[in-house]
């Protein structure tokens, strides 16, 4: 074993090679590390310092670790390294132990979606290291790495994944320093969702695809939904009598709490949802709109990206521009904006959350009132009336 000896600065060691001649009490032959300890007595045990050249540096280092003791701060000494915690934290995401930055349990989708980042590129750059040790550099040159090949949302899934390992690891005081903090990230290049269709276009959008890949447009479009709300929404969220639709109802497809929302069916959702219902397959389950491969990643669930290759290669042949569902969804609030819908009614369909202070202080005290969704829905049932008769209209 290494041989620790003391040195003339008091509490400061020397850690000799195996084959050094302190071994056997003779003068030293190697050319030692130099490590430090100070008394923690709220621990009720020693804590030591990095291993470091010289006896100067190591007695630098237990001054500054007896300054931290001192604050009530516990530095961090744990051996765990990189691939190791990751594996802790993304067991602990899955089981509920570790929380989002909202307190909240993560959902299955931001799981996977940490999942990848770590264990696709942090691990394989960085997993062998502890993980006290990582440094702002180790995470910049993987970003840095990636940057010719990949997109600048791929790079900041990385960066914000490792925030999320480094806070998890900082709440359990296996480290004191998060090296993702002050990461240089490359600029986003995706493209500005800035496409609006008119309801005459979308009407022949939805009519050019088959029912079941139609549907999901058509709850984006007239009903705002978003893509996780049209992967778990079931059969039972549907009301055709009262008219509405629940979406938000599956915690795992919620944005927000202010996602879990009624929102108004018109006409022609309601009109498609009953297409849907006659063309359904009995054994599709529970889901309203179901994937066409059962089991697998997606669970039964929609793919939204093999759905929007069928829909864009069928608005190719037919000379279509194509749309996406969360333009769809743009689409939507766009339509409740002309209807002339109040700005706190579209905020409360759209399951937006509304931010405090700025332009927005005079929104957070206005509320939606008895009767504002049967409102909207007849001026959205109007508007879209009105637009599809001004043009040529598509029969669905």
């Amino acid at each position: 074993m290494p041989k620790d000896t003391k040195t003339r600065y008091q509490g400061v060691y020397a850690r000799h090679k195996q084959d050094c001649a302190t071994e056997h009490d003779r003068a030293c032959t190697c050319t030692p590390s130099f490590w430090g300890k100070a008394w923690d007595a709220a621990a009720g045990r020693h804590r030591k310092t990095k291993f470091l050249s010289t006896g100067i540096a190591a007695r630098n280092a237990k001054t500054d670790l007896e300054t931290t003791i001192r604050a009530g701060q516990l530095p961090a000494t744990s051996s765990l390294r990189v691939d190791g915690a990751i594996k802790e934290f993304l067991q602990a995401a899955r089981t509920g132990s570790a929380l989002n930055k909202h307190g909240r349990r993560y959902k299955p989708s931001a799981t996977r979606t940490l999942a990848g980042a770590l264990e696709g590129h942090v691990s394989d750059a960085i997993g062998g290291k502890r993980l006290r040790d990582v440094r702002r550099r180790d995470v910049q040159q993987i970003v840095d790495k990636l940057t010719p090949t990949k997109s600048g949302s791929t790079a900041r899934r990385i960066v914000n994944a490792t925030r999320s390992l480094y806070a998890w690891a900082h709440d359990r005081e296996l480290v004191e320093n998060d090296p993702a903090r002050r990461v240089r990230l490359p600029p986003i290049d995706a493209v500005p969702r800035d496409r609006v269709a008119t309801p005459a276009e979308l009407a022949q959008l939805l009519a050019t695809l088959q029912i079941e890949d139609a549907l999901p447009y058509a709850l984006a479009a007239y009903a705002t939904a978003r893509r996780a709300e049209i992967r778990h929404a079931e059969l039972d969220d549907i009301d055709l009598k009262l008219l509405v639709v629940y979406l938000g109802s599956d915690e795992n497809a919620r944005k927000s709490h202010a996602a879990q929302r009624p929102v108004p069916i018109v006409r022609p959702l309601a009109s498609i949802l009953r297409r849907a219902r006659l063309a359904r397959d009995p054994a599709a389950g529970e889901l309203l709109c179901p994937g066409r491969k059962r089991g697998g990643g997606n669970s039964g669930r929609l793919s939204c990206e093999a759905l929007q290759a069928r829909a864009d290669k069928a608005w190719a042949d037919a000379g279509l521009q194509r749309i996406t569902l969360h333009e769809c969804r743009h689409t939507a609030i766009s339509w409740l904006d002309a209807a002339g819908v109040r700005q706190q009614v579209i905020s409360t369909i759209a399951g937006h959350t509304l931010k405090h202070g700025g332009a927005q202080v005079t929104a957070r005290y206005t509320h939606t009132l008895p009767g504002d969704f049967e409102r909207a829905r007849q001026r959205l049932d109007s508007y879209l009336a009105e637009q599809t008769t001004t043009s040529t209209p598509a029969a669905l």
